[in-house]
């Protein structure tokens, strides 16, 4: 079985036309140019649709196929296997198929499957990482939102023995009082431990234990222990990396950890987890939480959430919908009042 072929010496760049020979006992004979070889020691490069298909020959010698489709029939008639891969793209149905499985597979990974991913990661971290990354972030916050606290000592000295009480002197946890007319009354926790409570929520705090303040700690202690801001910002920078694969620009995904803590917010399941674990801390120390209840009523009715369009924020072009919701007041839904005033 003969066919038609471009053949280059691998001397020169010369082009030879030459006359290819499959044999019976599945040998290559290129006429003229006395080469008789087992089929065995050429490389046959798979087939990308209708482009010439190169058969490598030792010593750097090649032949240049334009016949795709009688080349195929020599092929099989010499029971000599073509790869899969080609018999993949031929098939319509497992091309149809192949783009409704990365199709599920893309969606998988945004959804459920950057959940679990960032769950692994997130309980993974070694402390060191989650140290490094809490510094900067709390840097960067107090560089753009955050400034020194005006609390008495005696008020700092309070919410420092709650604290203590709360998370049993554990090293990991460390206490940062600021302030912040631009975010108000409010606390957060960064994945290291360090809680950042703010001097508008101590103040709004009518509690004279200010066991509202503590149910705050503690839902804040619940995001660390379930490392809550990590795995929202580790499934972020999952989707993106998906996103950046699929679509071939992953210039965007430079983004940095510390930078996605900063934006990422919080999902309704980790608040709730949250909730739950305040309430579940609070009824450990034995102490109700219905003034965290009565604290978030003030909350919800706090003027620092009355969007007011001459405010200071809005003169600084600086809005509460550009902090992430972790990092500003906390929502005080009617639901969540609910749950904190029944004990």
């Amino acid at each position: 079985m003969q066919i038609e072929a471009k053949f280059y010496d691998g001397v020169t760049s010369k082009e030879h036309n030459v006359i290819l020979e499959f044999t019976e006992d599945k040998r290559l004979i290129v006429q003229n140019y006395d080469i008789n070889l087992p089929i065995s020691e050429v490389t046959i490069k798979n087939r990308l649709g209708n482009t010439p298909r190169i058969i490598e020959l030792p010593n750097g010698a090649r032949c240049k196929v334009e016949d795709n489709d009688k080349l195929d029939f020599i092929l099989k008639k010499l029971n000599i296997k073509q790869s899969s891969i080609y018999k993949l793209e031929r098939s319509w149905k497992l091309a149809l198929g192949s783009i409704v499985f990365i199709s599920i597979f893309i969606v998988f990974m945004l959804t459920a499957g950057a959940s679990y991913s960032a769950s692994i990661i997130a309980n993974l971290m070694p402390k060191g990482t989650l140290d490094s990354v809490s510094k900067t972030t709390l840097a960067q916050l107090d560089e753009k939102y955050l400034h020194k606290s005006n609390l008495t000592s005696d008020k700092k000295e309070k919410v420092r023995e709650l604290f203590e009480k709360l998370t049993n002197g554990e090293k990991r946890y460390k206490l940062h009082f600021r302030s912040s007319p631009l975010m108000g009354a409010n606390a957060f926790a960064l994945p290291s431990g360090d809680v950042v409570v703010l001097d508008e929520l101590v103040m709004l705090d009518k509690d004279k234990n200010l066991y509202g303040v503590l149910g705050v700690l503690a839902h804040e202690k619940g995001h660390v222990v379930y490392r809550h801001a990590l795995k929202g910002a580790i499934k972020t920078t999952v989707a993106t990396v998906v996103i950046g694969y699929f679509t071939g620009d992953a210039t965007f995904i430079a983004s940095t950890l510390p930078t996605l803590l900063v934006t990422t917010k919080y999902t309704r399941e980790f608040e709730h987890e949250a909730d739950v674990y305040a309430k579940n801390e609070l009824k450990r120390l034995n102490i109700s939480s219905k003034p965290l209840g009565e604290l978030f009523k003030r909350l919800e009715h706090n003027p620092f959430n009355k969007k007011d369009k001459n405010s200071t924020a809005n003169k600084l072009e600086i809005s509460l919908d550009k902090l992430p919701e972790w990092a500003s007041t906390h929502p005080a839904t009617e639901d969540r009042i609910e749950f904190f005033m029944k004990d």
